[in-house]
């Protein structure tokens, strides 16, 4: 090989698309989730009750946009990769219907000929976002049952923290989707270059 760089394209070269949103979906997840950061390091002793409510409402809100727009940013790349790779008519005939968890299955499989680490920390990181968006999109409100204030609060406090976690999973899943992806790519380069294709 003379030490010149062996180049090999992706399944299939492209050369534009139209309306592909991905990049503003992470841009806005990526800023929402710095801003709860932001705000979350804000000295409050000197602030008003009221001024710590609104502070605290603005933070939720930074949170929810973080994990809905990851979600979005996962589902839209997906989409994408599929229609830009296996042709958009191949898309919408056969795997449009597809949950978002299997898209990203079964689209590297068939593209790849390897698919996400099904037991790896990429495939547990997208299937909690993608439950937690689920969670937000159909949000059901619960009665407050005050004849027993301690389970009430153990409630309200056990799903303040899954809302936490789910918050600070939003943005790890994009980086966990991207370098799965990139080895998941790199694995059928390599077999094309064993197989000389």
């Amino acid at each position: 090989m003379n030490d010149v760089p062996l180049k090999v394209e992706h399944p299939r070269d492209f050369s534009a698309r139209a309306e592909v949103l991905s990049g503003i979906y992470f841009s806005i997840a990526e800023k929402e989730y710095c801003e709860s950061l932001r705000i979350s390091n804000i000295n409050t002793e000197q602030l008003s009750d009221e001024d710590k409510y609104l502070l605290n409402g603005k933070s939720t809100e930074s949170k929810i946009k973080a994990i809905v727009f990851s979600a979005m940013c996962v589902e839209a790349a997906i989409n994408d990769y599929a229609g830009s790779q296996l042709g958009d008519k191949y898309y919408q005939q056969h795997l449009v219907n597809l949950d978002v968890v299997s898209k990203w299955v079964v689209i590297p499989r068939l593209i790849c000929g390897n698919s996400l680490d099904k037991s790896g920390p990429a495939f547990a990181s997208l299937k909690k976002l993608i439950k937690a968006r689920n969670n937000l999109i159909h949000n059901k409100s619960f009665e407050m049952d005050a004849s027993d204030p301690i389970a009430l609060v153990n409630k309200i406090d056990k799903r303040e923290l899954e809302f936490e976690d789910n918050f600070n999973n939003s943005l790890r899943t994009l980086y966990l989707l991207s370098m799965e992806m990139s080895y998941v790519v790199a694995l059928s380069v390599r077999l094309v270059v064993a197989l000389n294709i």
